[in-house]
């Protein structure tokens, strides 16, 4: 079972830690203005979803942790991404450094889904940016999202990391385990080294979902040092589903949180 240090160790060991050892941040923001059609989504509106990112950027851009110290935001869908350079321009009080890059293509394989896409993007976009090659691990984020506890989290593990994911066990009607894909942390070299063009591995069967995906891919890591296939605490997303198009603080979201923290506590083991 992966365990997170105490946090007193934690800030003990990052004061120790020199400096060139301390994992230099890229935040990730994945975004498709205008989604395919087949995508399946309900937030399908590009208005509202150039409003979500625009929103969430301006977030990340003042959110004081190194999580988020330099911010690539990538787009795959031909949209003008004017709006959200104008912010980065001039809505960055702490000056932090910001690409933003369109990434051609969001067509859907038959037998796939948008997972697959935001695989591609990532691919990509991550291939393309200057600031990567500046940074060594990213924190990949759905670009209309926020995970205000992120920090906090990364924090509470007080190390560098090689991943941090939150695998989960899957309750009724489906079943077996997946893991979420709005939010993971890796260096750069285990994203090129066991993410990077995974996306021809999904199929219509099995490895439907990027989620599937995801879970197939890190669980043989289960175990290794710097390896964290569960979050050290509840990382919840503040925004609107785009596959319901329903706020993550509706009294339905709030519930599942409250069942997931209280299971974190009381049956740690459970999600394996």
């Amino acid at each position: 079972m992966d365990q997170a240090v105490n946090p007193e160790q934690a800030g003990e060991a990052a004061k120790n830690t020199p400096d060139q050892a301390r994992p230099r941040y890229l935040l990730v923001m994945t975004a498709t203005i205008i989604p395919a059609a087949s995508a399946g989504v309900k937030r399908a509106d590009p208005s509202l979803r150039l409003e979500d990112y625009k929103q969430a950027l301006r977030y990340w851009l003042l959110y004081e942790h190194p999580a988020a110290e330099r911010i690539l935001l990538l787009e795959n869908s031909g949209a003008n991404l004017d709006e959200l350079r104008l912010i980065a321009d001039t809505e960055n009080p702490h000056r932090k450094p910001v690409e933003i890059l369109s990434v051609p293509g969001n067509e859907i394989p038959a037998g796939s889904n948008y997972g697959y896409t935001e695989m591609q993007m990532l691919d990509e976009g991550l291939a393309m940016s200057q600031l990567r090659q500046q940074t060594t691990h990213m924190v990949k984020v759905t670009g209309r999202l926020i995970f205000p506890s992120i920090g906090k989290a990364l924090d509470r593990i007080g190390q560098p990391i090689t991943l941090m994911v939150e695998c989960r066990k899957l309750g009724f009607p489906r079943r077996g385990f997946d893991a979420s894909t709005q939010l993971f942390v890796c260096s750069h070299e285990f994203y090129d080294r066991v993410l990077r063009d995974s996306k021809k591995e999904m199929n219509s069967t099995d490895v439907r979902l990027l989620e599937h995906l995801i879970f197939r891919k890190v669980i043989p890591f289960k175990g290794q040092p710097r390896v964290y296939l569960r979050f050290p605490i509840n990382i919840d997303p503040v925004g609107y589903s785009g596959f319901k198009s329903r706020s993550y603080n509706s009294l339905g979201g709030a519930i599942t949180r409250s069942i997931r923290a209280l299971l974190r506590i009381v049956a740690p083991a459970y999600w394996f």
